[in-house]
């Protein structure tokens, strides 16, 4: 039965690649209105549910590492169709490897060696099939977005998504009761997370003196949504970078210059955002006190295991995607016993049956540390920081343009997340790494509109 199963999945994935993406491709050469509404439709699907959008073949349910499988998510089947259609159309902008896409596949290349020393290979293989695969997206993404038409396009389809997931947060909290609601996400702190990195592009495009009234309403009401969104979710350090990004963006618009809408919105921002806090001061209260010493808190015990395995494999790390391997009994008894020493100190009696399937930690650093190395671990650092130059550059670069503080947001959203990666790992989840892929699209793409003005002003210059 379960090679019947396979079998289909194979089947529909096969179907789904090789026929779908490039016959939607075809389809939607030359069409801008079609290629808007399939861009807005990729972001519009990473709220639904997981199971919506993906496939997994070779599952292990039961295993608590960031991957469990090889993962097919037909979202890179739609953005290949963008892909498709660029090339379909013979476009001269059209790149395989757009503005750090490089820095990318350089990361999952270098974190591959980790193979070598991997409990389990296949389990370190999953998450390169998952990250490079994301490169489907950047290119299919990179390739649809011809003018800033097409980043509102996006946009709007993020916003619109937002608002839904605000729908269903309150039917969760108000209709079922829920206490920590997670929407349509596997976990609340994801979806946090996921919220306010919308959130800040979306408050930027609502403060541009280009953004269209309707618009206007449109990304305001869907910034509302994202901040009650991280307050349904209880997530104190989610809710601080609501905060500190927002602050963020509104400052970037008030030196980009002043403006009623500006002020007007802004001060609405802070009353309801006041208001609301007001409302969940108890919820909030409720999560607090307890001992919050470090010693007692299980992220440094799990903290503890990864420097363990850094200084055991400092190069390539313990394996890809092994960490839940390496740090429970019976196969990583050595590094189980911190976990165990530290519960020991705490009062508690120690059961082996107890320690066979231990968390992993929560800082996605910590984990890149232990897993894939100090090569690993500088690799990601360089996209992060490549990334965060490209939208620093083509901020400045459009800082007057309608695009300038929709490009801030995205920059604003990258640094905050890049931030909060020290304590949640939080982007290794399959819709927040698509938001993350399709905001390094953006601002990659931007950076080539950049690019070519720059050439475009060296030609003019040369003729004359």
């Amino acid at each position: 039965m379960d090679d019947i199963k396979t079998l289909l999945k194979v089947l529909v994935i096969a179907a789904v690649y090789l026929g779908v993406a490039p016959l939607l491709g075809f389809y939607l050469k030359g069409k801008d209105l079609a290629r808007r509404v399939t861009l807005g439709l990729l972001a519009w699907l990473l709220v639904r549910p997981p199971s919506n959008f993906t496939l997994m073949l070779y599952s292990i349910k039961d295993y608590r590492g960031h991957c469990r499988g090889f993962e097919f998510n037909f979202l890179e089947a739609l953005a290949m169709s963008l892909a498709f259609a660029a090339l379909f159309e013979k476009r001269r902008d059209f790149r395989w490897l757009p503005p750090g896409l490089w820095a990318w596949l350089l990361w999952v290349g270098v974190s591959l060696l980790s193979v070598m020393g991997a409990i389990n290979p296949i389990y370190a293989l999953m998450p390169a099939f998952k990250f490079a695969t994301m490169a489907f997206i950047f290119v299919g993404v990179f390739a649809a977005l011809h003018d800033q038409r097409d980043v509102l396009a996006l946009m709007r389809g993020f916003a619109i998504a937002l608002i839904l997931q605000l729908v269903v947060c309150l039917w969760a909290r108000y209709g079922r009761g829920e206490f920590q609601v997670k929407g349509w996400f596997e976990h609340q702190n994801p979806m946090a997370m996921w919220s306010y990195m919308l959130a800040f592009p979306i408050l930027g495009l609502a403060l541009s003196k280009d953004t269209s009234p309707r618009d206007v309403v449109l990304s305001f009401t869907a910034f509302g949504a994202a901040g009650l969104v991280d307050v349904l979710a209880v997530s104190r350090a989610s809710l601080a970078a609501f905060v500190v990004g927002s602050v963020l963006v509104m400052l970037g618009a008030y030196v980009n210059g002043l403006t009623v809408r500006r002020v007007a919105l802004g001060v609405l921002g802070a009353v309801c955002g006041a208001l609301v806090l007001a409302k969940a001061a108890n919820t909030f209260k409720s999560r607090m006190g307890g001992d919050d010493l470090q010693k007692n808190d299980l992220r440094y015990a799990l903290n503890q295991q990864s420097a363990a395995m850094l200084r055991d494999h400092p190069l390539v790390g313990i394996g890809w995607n092994n960490f839940g391997l390496a740090n429970s009994r019976p196969l990583g008894l050595q590094y189980s016993r911190i976990l165990e020493r530290w519960d020991q100190n705490r009062g508690s009696t120690i059961y082996a049956k107890n320690y066979v399937n231990n968390p992993l930690t929560e800082s996605f650093y910590w984990l890149a540390l232990a897993e894939t190395g100090a090569l690993g671990f500088a690799a990601i650092l360089l996209f992060e920081v490549l990334t965060l130059w490209h939208g620093l550059r083509s901020t400045a670069y459009f800082w007057k343009s309608p695009l300038g503080l929709l490009l801030y947001g995205v920059t604003v959203a990258l640094m905050v997340s890049y931030f909060h990666l020290q304590v949640e790992r939080i982007l290794v989840q399959t819709k927040n790494l698509t938001t993350w892929i399709i905001f390094c699209a953006i601002v990659a793409r931007a950076e080539w509109w950049r690019r070519q003005a720059k050439a475009r002003r060296k030609l003019g210059l040369a003729g004359r």
